[in-house]
């Protein structure tokens, strides 16, 4: 019955799921518990090994739908001063192969079980295909010693994230608070809504104005006088300064008269939105009306013109009251069309990426080609095409609950696939304790400094710094335990940013490694 390599992939994805909801003192292994059962199933059936191209598409399309909808965020965070991150892979990476070299000259360590070690300690595979057609026929004694550090590769990092994830919850945004705001400090004769915003250093949302009796939506082209009542949302300490810098707070509801303005959550689905800004769109040039939050998967945000709207995305609007069938016709509300994906758009993306994969790089020093590989390559792509939204008629955005799902998909598919081929390779893999000593050091000296410097640039978010260590590991389980106890879209976008520039990395320094070790 065990000779069904499908049916071993099932049985690991399973047992994995349920060995990942053992918590001890809040701490769990969470969907990397996949991987450890794929290693137990592939040790109990060593001679069944799920076909490598299985694991390779899961995590391609885990990654693709990664990129899709984490690049807003990475660009975003760039624009702000993000690009210092990517000093954090050479450096880690960097120290990581100073102390594998280092180590591997004490230990009188052939060049094989190193470059092996370096590859299943930063648990990457293309970097260990590298060195396997390097070495040629020496290739097993690598692949060996990737098998005895991989496992490790995995644990430690999940080891150092479950202390400061201890107190992190999923999907814990901070929530939205509003508030009605009496009118009082503008200059006269008025002042536009932008400029309030930018004088006063504001992140808020306005939503409507009474002046005189009228009710009317607020744009950022809007001006604003004193004695009038306005709605503002957004973080509580920022609505509180709002209050602050504007006026005094409202004790009434304005709300409740829907008499002239109303307000709907009408769900995105038309393909004249989706994957176009807020600003594009224009819900105040055309309808008078105005976006004041939007609801994502669990989380309310409010959003800015160059906010992408994708399928799924709930808006909150708030507009004439006869204006707002319009609005609802022009978005779509169609709960249906918003949970479907458009498959042309997901196969040509995913096909773009592949391609990009087996595109041929020069290495410098005379060292050979190399590819980046396919789940670099769908990265790449991914967060290109998420950038963009959309290319004319064509919307490469997923809606939320579907790439939710095809990524937890692709990821118990890799995470099963790689486990079991692990597992089947300890039976001919006799734990060398100098190996997996070396291994451990270099895994965790490569932990410590991503960790000290994203402390360093980053502060405590730990979600990002999360990201970041999983992308420096080239690690997916590890990715998807920050995922799941952090349940934070910045995990998702500090994985984004490191994780292709490591990958460049091990493969360029596994080589390296060779050479200067043959010398």
């Amino acid at each position: 019955m065990l000779k069904s390599p499908l049916l071993l992939v099932c049985l690991a994805i399973g047992c994995g799921a349920l060995l990942g909801s053992v918590s001890i003192r809040k701490i769990s292994l969470g969907v990397a518990g996949v991987l450890f059962a794929g290693i137990l199933w592939g040790y109990v059936a060593p001679g069944v090994s799920p076909p490598d191209v299985l694991a390779t598409f899961g995590l391609a399309l885990f990654v693709y739908a990664i990129g899709l909808s984490s690049s807003d965020l990475l660009f975003d965070i760039w624009s702000h001063g993000g690009w210092r991150f990517l000093l954090i892979p050479p450096v880690a990476v960097g120290i990581a192969f100073a102390v594998l070299l280092l180590a591997s000259r004490m230990l009188d360590m052939p060049s094989s079980t190193a470059s092996g070690i370096f590859a299943g300690a930063l648990t990457n595979t293309p970097s260990l295909a590298a060195a396997t057609t390097v070495l040629g026929k020496r290739g097993a004694e690598a692949t060996l010693a990737y098998a005895t550090t991989y496992p490790l590769g995995v644990l430690i990092p999940i080891l150092m994230l479950a202390w400061p994830f201890r107190h992190e919850t999923p999907l814990s945004g901070d929530k939205l608070a509003s508030a009605a705001i009496a009118v009082g400090t503008v200059r006269e004769p008025g002042e536009a809504i932008d400029g309030l915003l930018e004088r006063h250093s504001l992140t808020v949302r306005f939503g409507r104005c009474v002046r005189e009796g009228e009710h009317f939506a607020l744009s950022g082209y809007s001006v604003i006088k004193n004695g009038d009542i306005v709605t503002v949302v957004g973080l509580a300490d920022d609505v509180r300064r709002a209050v602050e810098a504007l006026g005094s707070e409202h004790r009434g509801d304005l709300r409740s008269d829907r008499s002239q303005l109303d307000y709907r959550r009408i769900f995105a689905s038309s393909p004249a939105v989706c994957g176009k800004t807020l600003d594009e769109i224009g819900i105040f040039r055309n309808f008078e009306g105005i976006v004041t939050r939007i609801r994502r998967g669990d989380r309310d945000f409010i959003p800015t013109a160059r906010t992408t709207i994708l399928p799924g995305d709930r808006l909150r609007v708030v507009a004439p009251r006869e204006r707002l069938s319009e609005i609802t016709e022009y978005v779509g509300d169609s709960y249906q069309e918003a949970s479907e994906f458009n498959i042309l758009t997901f196969g040509l993306g995913l096909a773009m990426g592949i391609g990009l994969g087996t595109v041929d790089i020069s290495l410098p020093m005379g060292l050979g080609m190399f590819e980046i590989g396919p789940v670099a390559g769908c990265l790449i792509v991914g967060l290109i095409l998420g950038a963009l939204g959309r290319t004319g008629p064509l919307t490469w955005h997923m809606p939320y609950g579907t790439s939710i799902s095809l990524r937890q998909l692709g990821l118990v598919l890799f995470l099963a696939c790689s486990g079991i081929k692990a597992g089947s390779q300890l039976h001919t893999a006799p734990v060398d304790l100098s190996t997996l000593l070396v291994g451990a050091g270099i895994t965790t000296v490569a932990c410590l400094a991503t960790v000290a410097m994203g402390l360093a640039i980053a502060g405590t978010s730990w979600p990002f710094i999360g990201g970041i260590l999983a992308g420096i590991q080239t690690q997916t389980a590890v990715l998807g335990f920050a995922v799941e106890h952090c349940g934070n879209e910045r995990v998702e976008a500090g994985y984004a940013e490191a994780y292709t520039l490591s990958m460049l990395l091990k493969i360029l320094l596994v080589q390296i490694l060779l050479l200067v070790m043959k010398s």
